[in-house]
């Protein structure tokens, strides 16, 4: 068993930045409004933001259409599905049985699922870190589901079938299965269903109102429609069976629920300190530094300060949920838009919290002369190759194996992504003149990835 971390050792990983001096309220309100503003348009699908330090909600403010047919505008109080979010409350609850002795972390999960076939190698920790080797996918095709509502147990008996991807323990690889795994122990060690459980032991004791299993059929008061863009254009998204993903990214809830839930996760009312230190801790070491991944949260970097939380997409809804431990701020981003990029806006507004924002995506530019130089590949191995190309007077960017993508020129000479998603790339001239290098600041932070130019120039 490994021993319990200090409390609150949250500034784990890189040595946190001292916190910068927050902005004033004032401040804080114009440069949120802006990112918002730039991020989604006031007639098309919407989004509502959270900024809070400590108990005191800073900004609340929603853009857009809660539903576009009716020219229903957004509002700040209303429920959206949180798709993958959902997995912050599973790993707590199991956290929490932990530190009650009614499982153990370390233990096989096939001590508590002794029906299925699971390598007994694997244990709750590596499920809930991502580590378990466990597929996503079934070796060969099965019937789908129906329609109607699945039982938890008739998806974990075709998870546990599988062939493993992976040996367990050795690999980082995002797995919605191993959570329903997961939810299947809860529901054997509490004799309740997952959602039971959650309500009575997690909902109900932090009045979490808005909180619920969105099942399929249910009529809920303030759940804004879901979109999606098909060819450029917005369109209803597609009936989905929220029992599919169930244990894994089935929850619905407001952004003041979500603020509720990570305060009282950080706070040692879900689980203990010790508890949320190991939920905060990278599950694997050697993860890229923005792909950490502790128990049931992600562990980021946002301007030096680390910054703990986790993103969801589902049909017709994208969401994310950042904690920043050294200045107690929680962000939550809900939007009703699977294709919206909702942990782009949510650093953003992080940034904005701490005092310093990420510059705003300027418009493209013409392409200058001196452009003419960037073609070319970057990078020593088919993981980081990229190479930039010039077709029909736009740049593209393409990685091994991949169709190329648009992205900009922007008037400071960095080349972004089309559309933002802060990471971005700075050119590195020779003496001559001569691009040898491409910078990559992934989501927009240091210390960059030095790219060298791999073709003659």
């Amino acid at each position: 068993m490994r021993p319990l971390l200090p409390a609150l050792c949250v500034a784990l990983l890189l040595p946190a930045a001292p916190a910068p001096a927050h902005p004033a309220p004032a401040a804080l309100a114009r440069e949120a409004d802006a990112a918002l503003a730039a991020t989604v348009s006031p007639k098309g699908s919407g989004a509502t933001v959270l900024i809070a330090r400590g108990d005191t909600i800073l900004y609340r403010r929603a853009r857009g259409m809660a539903e576009v047919e009716l020219g229903m505008p957004m509002a700040p109080d209303q429920i959206f599905r949180i798709a993958s979010i959902t997995k912050s409350f599973t790993a707590a609850l199991i956290v929490q049985m932990a530190e009650r002795g009614e499982v153990a972390l370390d233990a096989p999960a096939a001590r508590y699922l002794p029906e299925l076939p699971l390598d007994p190698r694997i244990t709750l920790r590596q499920l809930l870190g991502h580590t378990a080797g466990i597929a996503e996918n079934d070796a060969t095709p099965q019937p789908p589901f129906g329609p109607g509502e699945v039982p938890l147990a008739q998806q974990v008996a075709r998870i546990a079938a599988r062939p493993l991807r992976s040996a367990p323990g050795t690999e980082q690889r995002y797995s919605n299965s191993g959570y329903m795994l997961l939810g299947a122990v809860i529901e054997k060690v509490t004799g309740q269903s997952w959602d039971e459980a959650m309500r009575t032991r997690l909902f109900a004791p932090l009045a979490l109102a808005d909180t619920a299993y969105d099942r399929r059929d249910a009529i809920v008061a303030r759940r804004v429609a879901g979109y999606t863009l098909a060819e450029g254009r917005l369109r209803n998204a597609a009936a989905f069976n929220m029992s599919l993903p169930k244990t894994a990214g089935s929850l619905r809830s407001s952004a003041a629920d979500l603020m509720r839930w990570m305060r009282a996760l950080a706070h040692g009312r879900v689980v203990s300190a010790a508890g949320f230190a190991q939920m905060a801790q990278p599950a694997l070491a050697g993860v890229p530094l923005q792909e950490r991944y502790g128990l049931g949260l992600y562990v980021w970097q946002i301007r030096g300060q680390t910054a703990i939380g986790h993103t969801g997409q589902i049909d017709g809804f994208a969401s994310a949920l950042l904690y920043l431990p050294a200045s107690d701020t929680v962000i939550v981003v809900l939007a009703n838009n699977d294709a919206f990029d909702a942990q782009t806006l949510a650093r953003r507004m992080a940034a904005i919290a701490l005092g310093k924002p990420y510059p705003l995506p300027l418009p493209e530019r013409a392409l200058p002369p001196e452009a003419a130089v960037l073609p070319g590949t970057y990078g020593s191995d088919p993981a980081t190759m990229r190479t930039l190309a010039i077709a029909g007077g736009h740049l593209t960017i393409a990685r091994a194996g991949r169709a190329a993508i648009p992205v900009m020129l922007d008037a400071r000479g960095d080349i972004r992504f089309v559309p933002d998603e802060i990471s971005y790339f700075t050119p590195v001239r020779d003496a001559a003149g001569k691009v040898i290098r491409l910078d990559y600041f992934a989501k927009g932070e240091g210390p960059p990835l030095a790219l060298l130019r791999a073709d003659p120039h």
